[in-house]
């Protein structure tokens, strides 16, 4: 019903006067055929937007007419803000109305931070306010596919976006992979997506939905006494989730105390919230007295995890480095840890917490007053260990002198 021609309301002569209100302002407008002719979001909500924000002191909330989430004509909604925002002003506000309300929901982040895979193949895109413009074919499956078919055999057909099946966005599908490709990232997506994985055949799809091996699959069988004399476990991309954390932490704690194990790399899995509240207990620093590194960055990780972490794990007092970067981490999570740093309980000298979008300005303040070591800063390759290592993908650390053979 609103998507009517706009030409249609251009006749319309009689000016519109009414009030438009919201979030404690309230101002009137008056719309000529002109105006009544334009769309709703640009001829109503702007103008009030505008005035709004610039009533606002240095630090104040500012509104965004993409923020947009309600609209009242004389008290009554409308039940579609998404088709009126873009309807012509002159069929949303009837001629007889003298009060609209506007309410407005949280701005839409200006970036989105993506890592989109596809069978082995997994790719980190960031997409910009230019990119959040365009649709999730063009702004999202385009560009993984650019490096995927560079990786597959000389003779295999390059893949399409058109050829997707199914389209994952954290772990669920959406429902219809053709309307999404057609939708903007933010719309098709959500505004806090960090993972997208892409299916062309339902073949991928059968594949991916079928039960995890069991651990010792995953990482191969150690016995309890191969856990008391590793001094470090690269157990990175192996596909662990969250039962897998759960079994790491029986493993552990049966074999404990692990008095050598100083590296424990986890990086690259799926272990997620309930993974790592299994396992952080079994990282407290009577289980692993000596460890020095934990690496848990790319593992869907949220603040619930890294509460249980901070609550659980009062880990050895020898903990020198701790990566989360690349998760789900929001300020709840952020502050968690930092209060147990500062309260004494948990004692690490560097984390890294990059490439967590929804942390704010006042979690980095937070977490830089708690430990000096805190690090939110990318790395690019004129940062780090030289040679420039990424975390993602080898350990990096020195050799120290018990980790030579004499």
């Amino acid at each position: 019903g609103w998507l009517i021609a706009m030409a249609d309301v251009a006749g319309e002569q009689a000016p519109r006067r009414f009030k438009v209100a919201g979030e404690g302002l309230e101002l009137t407008i008056t719309l000529d055929a002109k105006w009544q002719a334009r769309p709703f979001q640009q001829a109503v909500a702007l103008p009030f937007v505008k005035k709004f924000n610039s009533q606002q002191r240095e630090g104040g909330r500012q509104l965004s007419v993409e923020a947009l989430c309600g609209v009242q004509i004389d008290g009554a909604a409308l039940s579609r803000v998404a088709d009126a925002r873009l309807a012509a002003a002159g069929l949303v506000v009837p001629p007889a109305a003298s009060r609209v309300e506007l309410t407005f929901g949280e701005p839409p982040p200006t970036e989105l931070r993506l890592r989109v895979a596809c069978g082995d193949v997994s790719v980190k895109l960031t997409l910009d306010k230019r990119w959040l413009g365009k649709t999730v074919a063009e702004a999202v499956v385009k560009p993984f596919l650019s490096v995927y078919n560079r990786r597959q055999p000389t003779a295999t057909p390059p893949r399409t976006p058109e050829q997707a099946v199914e389209i994952h966005a954290d772990g669920a599908k959406l429902p219809s992979a053709k309307e999404a490709l057609r939708m903007g990232p933010l719309e098709a997506l959500g505004w806090h997506c960090t993972r997208v994985d892409l299916f062309f055949s339902y073949e991928a799809v059968r594949a991916a939905a079928k039960p995890r091996p069991m651990l010792g699959q995953s990482v191969g069988h150690m016995s309890t006494a191969d856990y008391r004399e590793a001094t470090e476990l690269l157990w990175t991309h192996r596909k662990l989730n969250k039962a897998d954390g759960a079994a790491i932490a029986r493993s552990f704690t049966a074999a404990s105390p692990l008095r050598k194990l100083k590296y424990l790399y986890l990086y690259g899995n799926s272990l997620g919230d309930e993974g790592l509240a299994a396992l952080a207990p079994a990282l407290r620093r009577e289980h692993a007295p000596a460890l020095r590194e934990l690496h848990l960055s790319t593992n869907a990780i949220g603040s619930e995890g890294v509460h249980a972490l901070a609550e659980l794990c009062r880990p050895s007092p020898k903990l020198a480095a701790l990566s989360l970067h690349d998760n789900r981490i929001s300020d709840e999570g952020v502050f968690a840890l930092a209060d147990a740093i500062s309260g004494g309980s948990f004692v690490v000298e560097k984390v890294t917490l990059h490439t967590n979008p929804a942390v704010s300005a006042e979690g980095v303040r937070r977490m830089t007053e708690a430990c000096a070591g805190a690090d939110f800063a990318e790395p690019t390759p004129d940062r780090g260990p030289t040679p420039y290592i990424p975390l993602d993908h080898t350990p990096q650390r020195w050799l120290e002198r018990g980790d030579v053979d004499k």
